[in-house]
């Protein structure tokens, strides 16, 4: 039996060696990247304040409606669709717009439009994630480089692959941090491996391998949920099956129906496709039992010709915005479906807290401070394991 149990961890050793070279780079990169990200919506704002800040911030007059100022961004921009209409307006704050390139048309030059709510100036554009435009989408470009290292759908697979992989692999690491079965002559179980907790930084080996085992310890919970949420946001057709044999999920926007043929010009025109989802949602609200606090944004899909409506409401989790929303047809105006954020599905509960605790986006500055430091720490455990391998190599070579 302990051969056995020698043999088993042996195993796990050259395991979490293997995953931890392969999936090295990929986690420096990601837990760097990921840092960032964090305060995405700030450094994004700081390196472009002519686009996103308004000068009229402390102006008394009204901002003009959205859906008005989606009209301009659409006659501005006639050979694209003005697709989504951010109805959440903060003093001080532009109007982002996202346009998206027609069948038949060429490709647009632009896709983020920045509009003044106050006159409707416009503030500038650009095309999200072209790093070619310079520092202007530098943070864009820090995002497409995390979620699918800029290269499109082969880069998510990519990256939920090392995902997944990294997933299974912080499990190998914990194990390996724990002691064998205690002795006679050994310590009780328990303070040898409070041993692990520790650092003791009186050389640089020491130190090395101590931020690299105590380091994934003590944060190891969050370093989980990263690597799980990861796995989650890059591959749901895998993640979400399985979610699917503990518990219940909501009809998502794919797995809505698409038309023959895309409806360019539905017969509910955005305002009115307003107005009725905003009686919709009162509707929804009073029979399921949530409150509504906030609007969030409006979005046509012509491809399967529905309105999609997004609201903030007492079923949401995140410290801005909202996702609970419906979807209604653009012909009729009737309600094809709805997705609630938590209380509806257990398995849309679970994916809902997963991606926020991901993203940050729950728990208020504290928490995008900690999600901040387990990013530097992604990248710290995968050098420091390089480090030990290359010592181990190295020290390898010496005695043969």
């Amino acid at each position: 039996m302990p051969q056995r149990k020698a043999s088993l961890r042996g195993c796990l050793v050259v395991a979490h060696r293997l995953a931890g070279l392969t999936l090295a780079a990929f986690l420096v990169l990601a837990g760097l990247t990921g840092s960032l990200l964090v305060w995405n919506a700030e450094l994004d704002a700081a390196l472009n304040p002519h686009w996103f800040r308004t000068t009229a911030s402390n102006t008394n007059d009204q901002p003009m409606d959205a859906l008005e100022l989606r009209d301009v961004v659409q006659a501005r921009h006639p050979h694209a669709l003005a697709a989504r209409v951010p109805l959440a307006q903060e003093p001080g704050h532009a109007l982002v717009f996202l346009l998206r390139p027609l069948p038949g048309k060429a490709p647009l030059e632009n896709d983020q439009v920045f509009v003044d709510p106050n006159n409707g100036q416009f503030l500038g554009e650009r095309r999200w994630g072209d790093i070619t435009q310079t520092w202007r989408n530098l943070m864009p470009f820090v995002y497409r480089l995390h979620y699918s290292l800029a290269l499109g759908a082969v880069g998510t697979w990519l990256l939920g692959l090392v995902s997944l992989l990294w997933m299974l692999d912080s499990i190998v690491g914990f194990a390996l941090t724990l002691p064998a079965s205690a002795k006679s002559t050994q310590r009780p179980w328990l303070g040898r491996w409070a041993r692990a907790w520790k650092l003791e930084m009186h050389s640089r080996w020491r130190a090395t391998f101590d931020l690299h085992r105590a380091g994934g310890l003590w944060l190891w919970p969050i370093l989980f949920v990263l690597a799980w949420s990861s796995f989650a946001l890059n591959l749901p057709q895998w993640h979400d099956p399985m979610v699917r044999i503990f518990s219940m999920q909501q009809p998502g926007t794919g797995e809505l129906p698409r038309r023959t043929q895309p409806l360019r010009q539905p017969t509910l025109d955005w305002k009115a496709a307003h107005l009725r989802a905003q009686d919709l949602m009162q509707e929804q609200a009073s029979l399921r039992g949530f409150s509504v606090s906030g609007e969030s944004s409006l979005a046509y899909d012509p491809v399967r010709g529905l309105y999609r409506y997004d609201v903030r409401s007492s079923l949401d989790v995140t410290d801005r915005g909202g996702s609970t929303r419906l979807f209604l047809d653009g012909e009729t105006g009737i309600l094809v479906a709805t997705w609630l954020p938590t209380g509806a599905a257990g398995g849309d509960t679970f994916i809902t807290w997963m991606s926020n605790l991901h993203m940050a986006s729950v728990g208020g500055v504290t928490y995008k401070l900690t999600i901040t430091l387990a990013g530097l720490v992604v990248a710290m455990l995968s050098l420091t394991g390089v480090l030990i391998w290359l010592r181990k190599r190295s020290a390898r070579r010496k005695s043969g």
